[in-house]
């Protein structure tokens, strides 16, 4: 039932979304021609796929544990599962993977922060599209943050902070730690109510050239409602509606917009 309600969400976007062609506001078209329809195949993109199929084919067994949406009405959820098996349920397929990339390579944010590392896929590719940036990654899981750090040292990829806990109780204690915001992917509580406050709470440390990046933003009816809210923000100009990700910005001088784009 849930995958023919995503099916029905999807139609509904395809249907609504624009082609470039259509979009009047320049700074959306630099945004289709410089990142989205990028198709160089940047060095880095084999690399990063090939350590993504090493883990996904990985039999280790670990002890998950999941405070988000997994979790359903419990506090936190635990499961013994392979490092394999959570690779390729959780972590993003290629396109989608690579267009992150895209999106730090050509913005190049100094402060960079992502909500859930699961085993540092998307990680990986976020801090390899601007090496020089200064990253935090949050996860629920010791377990798992354990073997990202494994991976990270493995890819040759330094600077990147893991802080390990409930979202709920560590994050305003990161912020305090980054500072600022200049880019932040939210991949880790796929629910409406904790993703409007971590929304809220992040924003206050965001500055015209910043960008939130939403994952799963047609998941789930509550997660709609979620991106909705997030869209009739004062604080926000410009979003960016991609059916799996939602992308936030908050230039200054540019008309309130709204787009669903196609690509």
């Amino acid at each position: 039932m849930k995958k023919l309600l995503l099916i029905v969400r999807y139609i509904k976007y395809w249907v609504r979304a624009k082609t470039r062609y259509r979009i009047h506001s320049q700074f959306v078209f630099d945004f289709i021609n410089n990142i989205l329809r990028d198709k160089q195949e940047y060095r880095e993109y084999s690399v990063l796929w090939e350590h993504r199929n090493e883990v996904a084919a990985s039999r280790d067994s670990i002890e998950t544990v999941d405070f988000g949406a997994a979790s359903g009405s419990k506090t936190y959820s635990t499961k013994i599962l392979s490092l394999g098996q959570i690779v390729r349920t959780r972590s993003h397929t290629k396109s989608r993977l690579q267009l992150l990339y895209r999106i730090t390579k050509y913005y190049k944010p100094e402060n960079i922060l992502e909500l859930g590392t699961a085993a540092g896929i998307s990680t990986a590719y976020i801090k390899s599209g601007y090496p020089a940036s200064n990253m935090i990654t949050m996860e629920g899981c010791a377990n798992l943050a354990n073997r990202a750090s494994e991976s990270f040292a493995k890819l040759g990829l330094n600077n990147i902070d893991i802080s390990v806990g409930n979202f709920d109780s560590i994050l305003n204690k990161v912020l305090k730690k980054i500072g600022k915001l200049d880019f932040v992917f939210f991949d880790g509580n796929h629910r409406k109510e904790p993703t409007l406050r971590y929304f809220d709470l992040c924003i206050p440390l965001s500055n015209e050239n910043s960008i939130f990046v939403f994952d799963d933003i047609h998941w789930s009816a509550g997660m709609e409602s979620a991106w909705e809210s997030i869209k009739r923000d004062n604080r926000v100009s410009i979003t960016i509606d991609l059916f799996w990700f939602g992308l936030v910005f908050f230039r200054k001088g540019i008309e309130k917009q709204d787009f669903i784009l196609y690509y």
